[in-house]
């Protein structure tokens, strides 16, 4: 994504007369009446052909762009020729930009706007108008396969110049997290593409476009469908992980939000994905711990009835208030730091032990047998790296690696033998 430049003013000032402009085009995209015959035939070819052809010679553009007007115009459903059209005007956008010095002028930024009405056709109907048109002929014999990488690649382009208009002072309404979304279409793959690009504190201009399309997918019925939940939330640990976002309120708010959109993304089962896996997972974990954020009532714990319950086993929440009453097992005595004899030492530390293998029973009797044993080997390691500290362990001797050992080895499953 280009960032804006020494025509920012300029920029701005032609972007608030261009945008006021998009209700112009509104209607060159909506599908309107039915399309005639020839649009998957003749007309299909000629567009591909016309942007084949000012891909080939750039000269031609003024040429092309009356026909294949033409050709949107007679087939409004037609997908593809929306697809190409649409390519056609970002060329457009782009050739008058450039020739103005890097800044868009206000009939560049017109034809941008009817890019993105012309590729948001390209969802309107059915499945098959989106199915790929193979060795379309025309008298060139390069991009003459139409299939989705060819939509998707305009559509990134498309989104990707309205991105860079924002970051120049003007938000397209679409981009702007305050019009209406459905989680279809375009959707996933937009904020997807905005996402990967907000990494600087300006670009939190587009945050807004991201929250509004996870709000609008928070519901939707499969995970590939809830994927803005994981962007935002990777969105939220980047800011936060790169200092972008330093206020307390803001890294609070902004990685509570995360741990519940990774939650709801990732589902019951808490199964990684490529789009959240569990370096993700590890990397909000230890935010969340550096921070000190924690959800529940109390000093940043949880009653231990909620525990071993579907809501929070393996959540942060319990994690972090079983490491709060580990403080309460080790105690000076535990930890050598008193004049008490050996056998009194281990004794306290044996009562740690008991203490959490009592624990590993009781999650066990509730149903969650594999999940209890790796959310308390999780709150151990903790409670031994300090990565999790309460004020009752401050400058108290930390457990000795080798009883750590003994008590994730307890913890640890046994594999089950192979039938013999």
């Amino acid at each position: 994504m280009l960032r804006p430049g020494s025509g920012e003013f300029l920029m701005r000032h032609v972007l608030k007369s261009a945008l006021c402009a998009a209700a112009v085009f509104a209607g060159a995209a909506l599908p309107a009446v039915a399309d005639d015959a020839t649009c998957e035939t003749e007309k299909l070819r000629g567009a591909l052909e016309a942007v084949q052809s000012v891909i080939k010679d750039g000269t031609t553009l003024s040429v092309y762009v009356p026909q294949m007007d033409s050709y949107v115009k007679d087939c409004p459903n037609q997908a593809w020729i929306n697809v190409l059209g649409g390519e056609l005007d970002l060329m457009v956008f782009r050739g008058l930009r450039n020739a103005n010095g890097g800044v868009p002028t206000q009939d560049a930024v017109n034809y941008l706007l009817r890019a993105f009405l012309r590729s948001d056709v390209f969802y309107a109907g059915p499945d098959e108008t989106r199915n790929g048109r193979y060795d379309v002929a025309t008298s060139h014999s390069f991009y003459n396969r139409l299939e989705y990488s060819v939509a998707s690649n305009s559509r990134r382009a498309i989104i990707d110049e309205l991105a860079t208009l924002a970051l120049a002072g003007t938000v397209h309404p679409y981009l702007s997290g305050k019009a209406p979304l459905e989680c279809k279409g375009w959707l996933t793959s937009d904020a997807q593409n905005i996402s990967y690009d907000i990494d600087e504190a300006a670009d939190k201009v587009l945050l807004p476009f991201v929250e509004a399309a996870a709000e609008a997918c928070r519901s939707a019925a499969t995970r590939s469908d809830k994927l803005p939940l994981s962007l935002l939330a990777k969105t939220y640990i980047r800011l936060v992980d790169k200092g972008v976002v330093s206020d307390p309120g803001e890294v609070e708010s902004m990685l509570l939000a995360a741990e519940k959109d990774a939650r709801e993304y990732l589902g019951k089962d808490e199964f990684h994905t490529f789009y959240f896996d569990e370096s993700d997972v590890n990397k909000l974990k230890s935010l969340l711990r550096k921070y000190g954020v924690h959800t529940g009532p109390g000093e940043a714990v949880i009653d231990r009835a909620l525990w071993f319950t579907a809501e929070y086993i393996g959540s942060e929440a319990a994690i972090r208030s079983i490491v709060y009453s580990l403080d309460d097992y080790w105690t000076p005595l535990a930890a050598g730091d008193t004049d008490a004899s050996k056998e009194d030492v281990a004794k306290a530390r044996n009562r740690m032990t008991a203490y959490v293998l009592e624990l590993n029973k009781e999650g066990a009797a509730a149903g969650f047998k594999d999940e209890t044993s790796a959310m308390l080997r999780e709150a151990v390691t903790a409670f031994h790296k300090r990565e999790i500290v309460s004020p009752k362990m401050e400058g108290r001797t930390d457990m000795p690696s080798w009883l750590y050992d003994i008590v994730i080895r307890i913890l640890t499953p046994v594999p089950t033998a192979a039938p013999q």
